[in-house]
């Protein structure tokens, strides 16, 4: 037997470990990291915290569930952003293999539906990764200390928001807004997997 546990070693050492979500209570991660926006302009996820926090959509020009929750997400970030808490969309699909997720699309995408928030590029789906984050869409909620307060899906209705029973990400805003401790933190986002570059 034990002539096989310098083997099992050398694997352990030397397979890429896959990364893991962060978690809530978390810290942002890539703060720093210079994205480029959908019309030109340069940013990163520190420089866009709002006084009361910041949420981060994984999106996508072209996936069906982003397509359903695309006003819903328009109108939240209409409705919280004058509280202080602003939004930006993430795209980490990778555009050399998929290129209908390119930045030209992207400014499209944003000019059509009506996006008042930006919407970024991810180089090297560095920010998926640094993240966990898997599907389109995925939604991230940061308060103003840069903490993690809840992770997953906008609401409990992919595919109609009048039947929503549950409206996760706006009840962690609220009680964010109250002081209060996020009651649902983390739920499963449905969607579409996140193509990152290789």
């Amino acid at each position: 037997m034990r002539r096989y546990v310098p083997l099992a070693l050398f694997f352990a050492l030397v397979l890429p470990v896959a990364a893991q979500p962060i978690t809530v209570g978390s810290s942002l991660p890539q703060g720093d990291l210079a994205l480029t926006q959908a019309d030109g302009g340069q940013t990163t996820l520190r420089g866009l915290m709002g006084e009361n926090g910041l949420v981060v959509a994984f999106w996508s020009n072209v996936c069906p569930w982003t397509e359903r929750y695309t006003e819903r997400l328009v109108i939240l970030a209409r409705d919280y952003q004058p509280t202080g808490i602003n939004f930006v969309a993430v795209n980490a699909n990778d555009s050399t293999r998929f290129p209908e997720e390119d930045v030209a699309t992207m400014r499209l995408t944003a000019d059509r539906d009506g996006f008042r928030f930006p919407y970024v590029v991810d180089p090297g789906s560095a920010l998926a990764t640094a993240f966990g984050a898997r599907n389109t869409p995925q939604f991230y909620f940061f308060s103003a200390d840069g903490v993690l307060r809840y992770e997953g899906a906008l609401d409990s209705s992919p595919a109609d928001a009048s039947r929503a029973e549950d409206t996760y990400l706006s009840d962690a805003m609220d009680q964010s807004l109250a002081g209060q401790e996020v009651e649902v933190q983390r739920t499963n986002a449905l969607g579409c997997t996140i193509k990152k570059a290789e």
